[in-house]
């Protein structure tokens, strides 16, 4: 939506103050000027300043992740703009509330290709909503605001925006509930496996009770905040069907359901999405309590973990790390698992003892961009926060620890896992053909470290490649760039995907 008017600035703060925004994520520039103005004057905002727009939005995405309120990022003109595009997709998929205000050129400006003058309006897609008035917090809002340049005595003085605004609107999550679709789903298929992905918080609890009362097996996901309450279960266990509630999982199970559409699936899902592209149902929310357990609904108890024996063999994999590390963890804290390896690994090594482990990812798109930045958004408020990235996750976000000067002093953990590339794409089957220089093309291998990253950001830097370098961590930030052994990493996944 584009607001224009007398004072198109301050209409743009307030309608954000009425939406319930409380936290702007400033990138700067001229045209957004008048924008910036009107949100200092906000007594009870919090601000933050960023100078890239990427790491900013999801920056943005970490702290609506944690306060679970809108967060609003604010961006000059033009390819400025474009830079949220990643954040965009990956709110939307996670239906996170970000709301992106976008300075533009004045109207007589589009399509005319003069500087810093792009199509804005329509700039992200079906992604985004572009009507405050319809907006249902379900995934972000782009307010595009055109602005003529501003002169210096236009920023003097500006009047606060009314913080007590309200738009006139239902802005509220709620979703619609079919309880009686799965009430019948579970008659149907007495014999199910659940597999959890992220719930949101207010899930967990009814959640668990019901499956507490349901009695099947249960694959439970780092990001569900229910992995430790069940025992483990191995992913290749028959079942006549699949109950998914939360997020896409990452468990290979999941992806293998693709092709074969003799399973059954139904998800519970607060995005609406089904997560594959065969037959299966969807539902966007249930009433947990009243759903009527099926007497002759068949249980199955866990098994031994078949990673525990592997991780014994294998004591210097990335597997083996992981579950170290976790053990490592002080009880309580945040920790944000990267995408590509780490959350897989988290799922299949981490220390099941319960801990209170607060675990978080970013499983919209499964992107790599901006992990490192959603971490230090979910961090803020915790006393100790542990993100563990790949070596090509951390590249891709190195402007992140910009904003560690606005945050709090918390000891803030960012592990990098160094294999020297994407190896993950060596344990793909559609690449066991590749030859040398194409496989090279691939994992984009390096002899990189990230020791000059962290001198160049003043951070305390620790080279981890035994156990014995994992104790006496100092407080404060700290980068962990942690070496595993790549040939025992090669030969735990030999392993595991022979089970």
């Amino acid at each position: 939506m584009d607001i224009t008017g007398s004072d198109p600035a301050r209409s743009a703060i307030t309608t954000c103050i009425g939406l319930g925004v409380r936290e702007f994520v400033v990138c700067s520039g001229t045209r957004n000027a008048a924008l910036i103005a009107c949100i200092s004057a906000i007594a009870e905002a919090s601000l933050y300043n960023h100078p890239e727009e990427r790491s900013a939005a999801f920056f943005a995405l970490g702290r609506a992740k944690k306060t679970l309120l809108p967060v609003a990022v604010v961006t000059t003109s033009g390819t400025a703009a474009s830079e949220l595009l990643s954040a965009a997709i990956e709110a939307y998929y996670q239906a996170v509330p970000l709301v992106f205000l976008t300075a533009d050129r004045p109207l007589r400006f589009r399509g005319k290709g003069a500087p810093q003058a792009i199509d804005q309006p329509g700039l992200y897609g079906d992604y985004v909503n572009d009507s405050a008035s319809e907006w249902k917090k379900d995934r972000p809002l782009h307010i595009n605001i055109p602005l003529e340049e501003p002169a210096a005595e236009d920023l003097i003085e500006v009047a606060p925006c009314d913080d007590t605004a309200i738009m006139e609107t239902d802005t509220s999550n709620e979703v619609g509930t079919d309880t009686l679709a799965l009430q019948d789903f579970l008659q149907d298929n007495p014999s199910i496996l659940v597999v959890l992905g992220c719930l949101p918080a207010s899930w967990r609890t009814p959640v668990k009770e019901f499956l507490l009362r349901l009695k099947a097996p249960v694959i439970a996901e780092a990001t569900s905040g229910l992995r430790e309450d069940f025992p483990p279960v191995f992913s290749k266990q028959a079942t006549a069907g699949i109950l998914r509630i939360g997020g896409v999982p990452t468990c290979r199970l999941w992806r293998e359901l693709e092709d074969n559409e003799k399973i059954p699936v139904f998800s519970v899902a607060p995005n609406g999405l089904p997560g594959l592209s065969r037959k299966s149902r969807v539902i966007r929310s249930t009433k947990w309590n009243e759903l009527k357990i099926v007497e002759d609904m068949q249980t199955i108890t866990g098994i031994d973990d078949p990673a525990d024996d592997l991780l014994v063999r294998y004591l210097l994999s990335e597997p083996a790390w992981i579950r170290r590390i976790s053990e490592t963890i002080p009880r309580g804290s945040l920790v944000f698992l990267g995408n590509s390896q780490p959350v897989r690994e988290w799922n299949i090594a981490a220390s099941r003892r319960q801990r209170g482990l607060q675990c978080f990812a970013n499983r919209g798109a499964n992107g790599i961009e901006g992990n490192i930045s959603t971490f230090l958004g979910l961090s803020e408020g915790e006393d100790e926060a542990w993100a563990i990235v790949g070596d090509l996750t951390a590249i891709y976000d190195l402007a992140a620890p910009w904003i560690l000067e606005q945050l709090p002093e918390a000891n803030r953990r960012i592990v990098i896992v160094n294999n020297g590339g994407g190896r993950i794409f060596r344990r793909l089957p559609a690449l066991e053909g590749f030859n040398a220089a194409q496989m090279n093309l691939v994992e984009n291998p390096h002899s990189l470290n990230f020791k000059g990253w962290a001198a160049m950001w003043n951070i305390p830097y620790r080279r981890v490649v035994a156990p014995s370098d994992l104790v006496d961590l100092p407080d404060g930030a700290l980068i962990i760039e942690l070496i595993p052994d790549n040939d025992q990493s090669e030969e735990f996944w030999n392993h595991w995907t022979s089970i």
